[in-house]
């Protein structure tokens, strides 16, 4: 792509203030430098544009980051730049992970766009063909079991996400707590859920 060129990526999510579509735009700045911009529509708008910053990775401490493990490592000299999103929407990447486990990538994308395309909301504002908002816990906990079947979801998979959506408030809140408050979260949440 030319050095000029403007890029877009798009992303629909469900933020706690509604759905919403985002569009990061990336282009050219007055001083030939690089200016990212964000545009969003929906109920969700303002949450998606307040939480930019972050989800373009500026809370990412990169000094303080010290690989433990060997391929960690290697990856982090390899990519040293790289910046991780924070979404601080736990449900919206828990589900996908949850449908990754123990498959094929490319049996796991047929699941997620299938459940989406069955279940998700079309997006607000103008969005590219094809994108979807992704059900809410209420919907993820209607999904009849043969639509997990057809979808290529074993029962495993699917009752965790059907467990998860039952923390899914608790889950939610652990994104926006201090650093140490999401492991008192984590334990509090596993104590909970064996009683």
């Amino acid at each position: 792509m030319p050095t000029g060129a403007r890029r877009n990526l798009w992303r629909c999510s469900r933020t706690p203030d509604g759905p919403v579509t985002l569009r990061i735009s990336d282009g050219p700045d007055s001083v030939g430098g690089r200016l990212i911009t964000g545009t969003a529509w929906g109920p969700g708008a303002d949450w998606a544009l307040d939480q930019l910053p972050s989800l373009l990775g500026v809370d990412d401490e990169l000094v303080a980051f010290r690989p433990r493990h060997r391929v960690v490592a290697a990856a982090h000299r390899k990519h040293g730049g790289l910046r991780l999103a924070r979404t601080g929407l736990v449900m919206e990447s828990l589900v996908p992970s949850v449908l990754e486990q123990r498959i094929t990538t490319g049996s796991a994308h047929y699941a997620w766009r299938r459940l989406l395309n069955r279940y998700g909301e079309k997006p607000p504002g103008p969005v590219p063909e094809g994108m979807r908002i992704p059900p809410s816990t209420a919907t993820w906990r209607m999904v009849p079991s043969w639509e997990w079947h057809q979808a290529g979801v074993d029962r495993s998979r699917a009752s965790a996400i059907l467990r998860a959506c039952s923390y899914a408030p608790r889950l939610e809140e652990a994104a926006t707590m201090a650093s140490r408050g999401p492991m008192r979260a984590s334990a509090s949440l596993r104590c909970r859920s064996t009683a």
